[in-house]
């Protein structure tokens, strides 16, 4: 059953760091919601592609969850590792939401 929790970027000290925080939940919500093609945009320009909540999820691991194929696709295309454990020990494939989203992080691994 999936864990519902989102992590959620650190409380903003300043509006600088209220704006990186804004910045960093659309990522998220993007990687959450199956954005592939906006996120492509911002991996283009320098989102690192392991970026983690402060749960320490992964953009990853918040597409495998919620069974975004494309997004999954992308995030290991560019990068991402597909073994990085969030907080709670969960990775990208002990909560994929599919059965082809977790055959993808398994022909990825090989």
């Amino acid at each position: 059953m999936p864990n519902n929790r989102h992590g959620k970027p650190q409380k903003p000290a300043s509006q600088k760091d209220e704006d990186a925080v804004a910045f960093a939940q659309g990522i998220f919500e993007l990687a959450r919601n199956g954005g592939a093609g906006p996120l492509r945009v911002m991996l283009s320009a320098g989102v690192p592609a392991n970026m983690r909540t402060s749960d320490g999820e992964t953009l990853l691991l918040l597409a495998s969850r919620n069974g975004h194929t494309d997004t999954v696709r992308l995030l290991l295309e560019q990068g991402a590792s597909a073994d990085v454990q969030d907080n709670h020990g969960n990775t990208a494939r002990s909560v994929a939401a599919t059965d082809e989203v977790r055959r993808l992080l398994d022909d990825h691994g090989q």
